[in-house]
């Protein structure tokens, strides 16, 4: 059984794409009504213009495209009367049911871009977009095609997410708006994993999503928010590890590939896993930590014990690109207090007796990370 699948784009087509923009043919005579419902819709090819009208409030005219591959298919039209503000909408023809039309979208405006896998006959109907408004005057439109040129298409959903294995370069299209690439692999350790890319098509800024799944079944947990690449993520358990990529804004578009890899990095950093105050790692006054800032955004909690009134001082030393930043918590009534709000390091700070503290360290923007570790140093104060 195909799997049929049609994705909302939005947009069209580039202008460079010299299929999707290239002059049209001239244009071919209006297919005929009736052709209101998808049982009468008029059978179109791609790459032609044709003529219609919304001669009639209400006017709701049905077209059927022949689908020959996985790809792109944008609708664009010309010469449309001001008054006229036109929707489509996609579907397939049900054969054994009593309603025939099988929606494959909402209502969207004209032009369009959807992405079509598994449909041999794509339908759509166009309308006015309150159907409050008709013209004399026909207009043009046009479907145009473009077969897919990713391989790893269709990968739109976590569903659908393409397997790859760590150092492996992989070359993904942004193509057309709002393109998403969904991607999995497997971890068999603790560690990090590590995007990179090179080559990016100019005007195109990669975001990367981690995701999860406790289960085959489930929904995909997303684990991250949203980072430009280079991105990278702590993997405290092994298994099977989702992320997706985009442009940024999802409103960029280029035919040319973007490069990238995902890398497994092993754990450097004897400390973790202590990304929360349950998981802070113990120490001592007197100790030196070495602690590595890594991936982006990654926070580290200790914890120690002051058994007496004193002041320490917290020292250290950080590699290039890392500005340590510490911040001291208590717990009262089972939730934290600050006591010592964020502070570059090196600094003094008064301890009471007999309380346990929490130290946070942090590069101090969280817009830097180091495999070489950060070094900080709690040490009783000299008089």
């Amino acid at each position: 059984m195909k799997s049929h699948q049609l994705s909302f784009l939005g947009g069209a087509l580039m202008c460079a794409l010299a299929i999707g923009c290239s002059d049209s043919k001239s244009s071919e005579k209006n297919v005929g009504e009736p052709n209101n419902t998808i049982l009468q819709a008029g059978l179109i090819e791609t790459g032609k213009a044709y003529s219609m009208k919304i001669d009639s409030v209400g006017d709701i005219d049905w077209y059927a495209v022949p689908i020959v591959d996985s790809g792109y298919v944008t609708i664009s039209t010309k010469t449309v009367p001001d008054n006229l503000t036109l929707n489509v909408r996609f579907a397939e023809k049900e054969e054994w049911q009593a309603q025939k039309e099988k929606w494959l979208s909402p209502w969207m405006n004209v032009p369009t871009t959807v992405t079509v896998a598994g449909i041999d006959t794509l339908y759509f109907a166009i309308i006015d977009d309150y159907n409050d408004a008709f013209s004399d005057e026909a207009f043009e439109f046009k479907v145009d095609f473009i077969k897919e040129f990713d391989k790893y298409e269709p990968n739109d959903t976590p569903e659908l997410a393409h397997d790859v294995k760590p150092g492996e370069s992989v070359q993904s299209y942004f193509f057309p708006n709002s393109d998403q690439d969904w991607f999995k692999i497997d971890v068999d350790t603790t560690g990090y994993l590590m995007l990179r890319s090179r080559k990016v098509p100019e005007g195109i800024n990669i975001n990367a999503r981690f995701g999860w799944k406790e289960s085959e079944f489930d929904e995909i947990e997303y684990i991250s928010q949203w980072q430009n690449l280079p991105a990278g993520l702590q993997v405290s358990k092994a298994g099977t590890y989702y992320f997706v990529l985009s442009d940024d804004y999802n409103d960029a578009m280029s035919e040319g590939p973007a490069e990238w890899k995902i890398d497994f990095v092993s754990e450097m950093d004897a400390t973790e896993p202590n990304n929360s105050f349950d998981q802070a790692h113990v120490v001592k006054i007197g100790d030196t930590i070495r602690s590595a800032i890594y991936p982006l955004g990654d926070v580290d909690f200790f914890t120690f014990n002051s058994d007496k009134k004193q002041t320490i001082r917290i020292n250290g030393n950080a590699p290039q690109g890392i500005t340590p930043n510490i911040r001291l918590h208590t717990m009262e009534d089972m939730k934290p207090k600050i006591v010592q709000n964020w502070a570059e390091i090196p600094l003094k700070v008064e301890l009471e007796a007999n309380t346990l503290y929490y130290l946070e360290l942090i590069d101090d923007y969280n817009d830097a990370y180091s495999e070489e570790p950060v070094v900080v140093v709690l040490s009783k104060a000299a008089n």
